[in-house]
């Protein structure tokens, strides 16, 4: 980074910051505020975290996948043999230090209360020791995604995501945002940084797409909290994806996660920063702009109708009117095609699988009346075969002769009885 570019910076907020990075004495402290530091403002720590590879005895570290002021995140290799932990064989190591590590605390303890497909899983922490700091680490230890973040996604999408991968990145927010809200908790944080993405099952790989889950909880909040007349920390969080209530009269409710949702389904859809066109602002410029202008994101006339009219729905400045995560989940913009598509291979699937259990099922059975035909010996296979090589009418013949015990014995004592036949009739009795 250039000195120019450094020195204009100085004194300002960052996008994702709350504080600015020199003037210090006018901000609210961390424990007030509870927000994200600048990058630049901790790069020297930062370059020390990522030196530094935490240590275990289940786990080894692969390598290093990124750091911010919260914690260093690891990729890290199972070394425990299977069924001695629940650990999976690749996991994620979020790790700081203990004394700075109540983001990594709060983030545990709701992870560990949500449990979902579009939510990050948890896998508990562990404790390290580093011997020649002396000093102790706090590991959270959570699920691997290969896809890393949904922002850096945007990133290499100038022009913005293929419209399909939107919706499905959006509607699995949405589902994540639902299991949130449903268990009281407001996330707080939610922008492309916080949202990761996983392959999805290898069936739907021809669709190209991944699944996203929420992560970032270290700010989240208790609605009961709030009600209970807790009104301290509201304004923790990302200034330029907080809600016009939030930043401005430091009202927080489950709509303030809408309107961040909304903010990151805009850059997802144009591959731009919400509220670009003002750069990096000031904080008291941040709420001048969102909170006291009466102006919403830009939404670009090219998006489709139904884009504008989702957009729309989860930017309303008014709390009251704007749409909940359930509303969203069913808006026309989330079902096309595409969807329908998705929803017919997986009722397939299951179909499939069910018609191959009744297929085991059926041929279980016949096993076992082969296995009950064999226990009765091989006298029945015998009868078989002689049934065969004789015709029903000899049969009925025999029947007649055995109802007639005097006709048999005067047949017996014929001597001029053709011996062919004698023989037929004692091979078939």
């Amino acid at each position: 980074m250039s000195n120019s570019t450094s020195s204009d910076r100085l004194g300002q907020w960052d996008e994702d910051s709350n504080r600015p990075h020199k003037k210090r004495k006018y901000s609210q402290t961390r424990s007030e505020t509870n927000v994200i530091e600048d990058d630049a403002d901790s790069s020297r720590k930062r370059n020390r975290s990522i030196l530094r590879k935490p240590e275990s005895d289940s786990w080894v570290v692969a390598r290093c996948l990124g750091s911010d002021s919260n914690a260093s995140v690891y990729l890290a290799l199972r070394t425990t043999e299977d069924g001695e932990d629940d650990l999976p064989s690749r996991m994620a190591i979020k790790s700081n230090e203990i004394s700075e590590s109540a983001y990594l605390m709060i983030e545990e303890k709701f992870l560990t209360r949500l449990k979902g497909q579009y939510i990050v899983s948890c896998y508990g922490h562990e404790i390290t020791e580093e011997k020649n700091e002396k000093k102790k680490y706090f590991n959270t230890i959570l699920e691997y995604c290969p896809g890393q973040t949904l922002e850096k996604q945007i990133k290499s999408h100038r022009e913005g995501l293929p419209i399909d991968d939107v919706k499905r990145f959006a509607s699995d927010i949405l589902r994540g945002l639902k299991c949130i809200h449903g268990e009281e908790i407001i996330h707080r944080d939610i922008k492309p940084k916080n949202i990761l993405l996983k392959p999805l099952n290898s069936l739907f790989a021809k669709y190209g797409y991944n699944n996203a889950k929420i992560s970032g909880l270290g700010n989240a909040l208790e609605k009961k909290r709030i009600d209970d007349g807790e009104n301290w920390n509201h304004t923790s969080g990302t200034a330029r994806f907080m809600s016009p209530e939030l930043i401005g009269d430091k009202v927080l409710d489950y709509g303030a996660d809408v309107w961040a949702f909304g903010c990151t389904v805009l850059e997802m859809l144009t591959g731009q920063r919400v509220w670009g066109e003002y750069d990096d602002l000031d904080w008291q410029s941040w709420v001048t702009v969102i909170a006291k202008s009466g102006l919403a994101p830009n939404i670009p006339d090219y998006l489709s109708e139904e884009a504008k009219d989702f957009l729309t729905k989860c930017l309303e400045r008014d709390p009251a009117k704007r749409w909940s995560v359930d509303s969203l989940i069913n808006h026309e913009f989330l079902y096309d095609e595409v969807e329908a598509e998705i929803e017919a291979d997986e009722a397939n699937l299951h179909a499939v699988a069910a018609f191959q259990q009744e297929e085991e099922e059926e041929e279980e059975v016949e096993e076992e009346v082969v296995e009950e035909e064999e226990e009765i010996g091989g006298g029945r296979e015998e009868a078989i075969e002689i049934d065969e090589e004789y015709p029903n009418d000899d049969s009925e013949e025999e029947d007649s002769e055995e109802e007639d015990p005097e006709e048999e014995d005067s047949e017996e004592e014929d001597p001029e009885e053709d011996p062919e036949e004698e023989d037929e009739f004692e091979i078939f009795m």
